[in-house]
């Protein structure tokens, strides 16, 4: 048995799962990276800890960057184009214009039912973002969200 969606993502959808994700474990990520640019920055510009408060502003600022490149970056990548979606025993198929990639049921970390999307997580964090708006029936949408966590289980999810 296969199941299949054809839809485009739009760039809030990616956003609003950017900030699913950071809430979960993103933001102790960006903690870090933060820290680690702050304490880079403060040594490479003045060879220790700010002293006034320009320089803790300046330094506080550059530090910001990273993190704003991490936040921009699923934005800059975004695919709007038509994907076809298709789950099956062995995994999920999905093709976009004439790339497509397949991907074992072990590469899937979650699925989450946020109202208006099925968010299908792999474990590098990237995501299937499945609108509501791609399953005609409230009862298609079910029964690929029953699919895929049967298969998620079956694999030892």
């Amino acid at each position: 048995m296969s199941l299949s969606v054809t839809y485009s993502s739009m760039r809030r959808e990616v956003m609003r799962l950017y900030w699913v994700i950071w809430r979960q474990r993103l933001w102790k990520m960006h903690i870090a990276i933060f820290v680690a640019a702050l304490t880079l920055l403060s040594l490479a510009m003045f060879g220790g800890w700010p002293a006034g408060v320009a320089q803790l502003a300046t330094v506080f600022l550059l530090g910001l960057a990273p993190i704003l490149l991490l936040a921009l970056y699923p934005v800059l990548v975004f695919k709007p184009h038509t994907r076809i979606l298709t789950v099956d025993d062995k995994g999920i198929a999905t093709t976009i214009g004439k790339r497509s990639q397949v991907l074992a049921w072990e590469d899937i970390a979650d699925v989450k039912n946020c109202g208006d999307s099925l968010i299908i997580q792999r474990r590098n964090l990237n995501a299937f973002i499945v609108p509501v708006r791609a399953f005609e029936t409230n009862e298609a949408r079910s029964s690929f969200e029953t699919f895929v966590r049967s298969r998620m289980r079956a694999n030892g999810r």
